[in-house]
């Protein structure tokens, strides 16, 4: 190479390298955050657009970590700090709105907070302050560890009302897991009278109730792994103010036929819970020998419509638990719950007896389409259907298999029970003569069964001591049509002949013996 091609070389390089500019740094001033503008680095649209600084940029998301917030489990309380990044992410949006926490009616809120990986103790409550959406990295990455004891809550998504008297909109929960270090018998996730909220990507362990909905409507629960820790403290018997453990809760309160909460007027009650979607989950109780397992969801009250898809609820107390204890009026107890393709598999280790998949009791309507009801370890009943305050009933079964009790497999006290298909095996296995049925009606009426296979699994199991469906002495109007009795003990039985029931055309009943 001459003298002449090392010049133009050089200048070549020495030019390209005066074009080059060092990586621009953030610097923090007088508590603003400052930068040089390179906003015509990002992509822009072509027309219409507004030039925004970077700084602007790096505000459309809150970090917690830049409010004190320290990834170091055992040695930093991050109570404070998670707390901070609400309120600072509120005030921001409030301080364009009029100094609101967010408009009337709106569901303009504090946007998004970011919780990156790691692993952040807490020991008290954290709350909304406005309709924000709180998330971490993901299951597994970002982790939230509880410590200390006490009944209350971790992350209470509990926002001042904006509609009327009833609601407030829009606040999120998702991508991380939270840890019970503690003794802590309260809720991890608490959602109180907020519309469309949503909660999903979560993991729980170890705790004793993993998320409550209390009123609001139009509210989501999805994509969650529940590894529920504690026990009952005494065999399913409340403590203090709190339920009992349970994985989920959702109910409603009519305030005792308070205004806007009676049977003829109950749209505007302030305590009504209505629509709350829960699908994709699953839900594992812990077991010690000496305490009856968690619940799996707990409905009750004024809860007026859930609906529940693709759910797993394994060695649990209870599947379903639904009740209507201080409702003034069944216009004002459990509505309507859908329940597809969920599988319970309950457990009896204490030997109480008192576990189902599902027990339901003052409801109006539940369908359950495809549900798969086993017990580990049997109790009583699978089903246990009752209407002891009000005169109730309405529930409709789609398929599924049943089995594995001691009494009966399926037990109505209520009105208006239907079984259309599916398979119901392994009933009554305490030996008693009388508790070897698959259905019991007891003080029932517009009761019916059909096309539904009894006594016999499809996968090489069978029971011959079972019988399929038993009508008391006090049940009406029951209907029991064109069924399977495959190995059964016997047929089955009308005990009351003048009470317009009907058994006919059962396929095996003429053979069983």
């Amino acid at each position: 190479m001459n003298i002449y091609s090392f010049i133009w070389l050089f200048i070549i390089f020495m030019s390209v390298a005066a074009q080059a500019k060092p990586p621009h740094s953030l610097a923090e001033s007088s508590g603003q955050l400052t930068a040089p503008d390179i906003s015509g680095a990002f992509v822009k649209a072509s027309s219409g657009i507004t030039a925004r600084r970077e700084e602007e940029r790096a505000s459309d998301q809150t970090n917690v970590l830049d409010f004190g917030v320290v990834p170091s489990p055992d040695t930093h309380d991050n109570t404070g700090g998670l707390q901070a990044a609400i309120n600072a992410a509120c005030n921001k949006v409030a301080s364009t709105a009029g100094h609101r926490p967010y408009p009337n009616g709106s569901s303009a809120g504090g946007g998004d907070i970011f919780i990156p990986q790691g692993k952040y103790t807490v020991s008290g409550t954290i709350s909304w302050t406005c309709p924000v959406h709180v998330h971490g990295a993901g299951r597994g990455t970002t982790t939230l560890i509880w410590i200390g004891s006490g009944t209350g809550t971790l992350f209470n998504l509990s926002a001042p009302l904006t509609d009327g008297h009833r609601f407030w909109r829009h606040g999120a929960l998702s991508d991380l897991d939270i840890v019970n270090a503690g003794s802590q018998t309260g809720s991890a996730i608490s959602v109180y009278n907020c519309t469309q909220c949503d909660v999903y990507n979560i993991g729980t362990y170890g705790m004793y109730r993993s998320v409550v909905f209390f009123a609001g409507q139009h509210n989501n629960l999805h994509d969650f792994d529940f590894m529920q820790g504690h026990t009952q403290h005494d065999n399913g018997k409340k403590m203090g103010n709190e339920s009992f453990s349970t994985a989920i809760e959702f109910y409603g309160s009519d305030h005792h036929g308070g205004t806007g909460c009676t049977t003829y007027d109950n749209g505007d009650c302030s305590g009504r819970a209505d629509i709350l979607s829960i699908y994709n989950g699953s839900i594992d109780a812990a077991l010690d020998g000496i305490h009856e397992p968690t619940d799996c969801i707990y409905i009750h009250d004024f809860a007026a419509t859930i609906w529940v898809k693709n759910l797993n609820c394994n060695q649990v107390r209870n599947g379903v638990n639904v009740r209507c204890d201080d409702s003034t009026s069944i216009g004002n107890c459990p509505q309507f719950i859908s329940l597809d393709r969920i599988e319970v598999e309950t457990n009896n280790t204490t030997k109480t007896n008192s576990n189902w998949a599902i027990t339901a009791d003052n409801f109006a309507h539940i369908v359950c389409i495809d549900c798969e009801f086993y017990a580990s370890q049997a109790g009583i009943n699978n089903i246990i259907l009752q209407s002891t305050r009000f005169h109730s009933g309405n529930y409709q079964s789609f398929g599924g298999k049943i089995q594995n009790s001691l009494g009966p497999c399926v037990a109505v006290q209520a009105d208006g029970a239907q079984f259309h298909g599916g398979v119901i095996t392994s009933c009554g296995s305490d030996g008693d003569r009388d508790n070897q049925w698959g259905i019991l009606f007891h003080n029932a009426t517009n009761g019916s069964v059909d096309h539904v296979q009894f006594c016999h699994d499809n996968v090489g199991g069978k029971d011959n001591k079972m019988r399929p469906v038993l009508i008391d002495e006090n049940t009406t109007y029951t209907l029991v049509d064109g069924n399977i009795l495959q190995d059964c003990a016997g047929p089955s039985a009308n005990r009351n002949a003048n009470g317009h029931n009907l058994i006919t055309n059962e396929i095996g009943g003429e053979q069983s013996k």
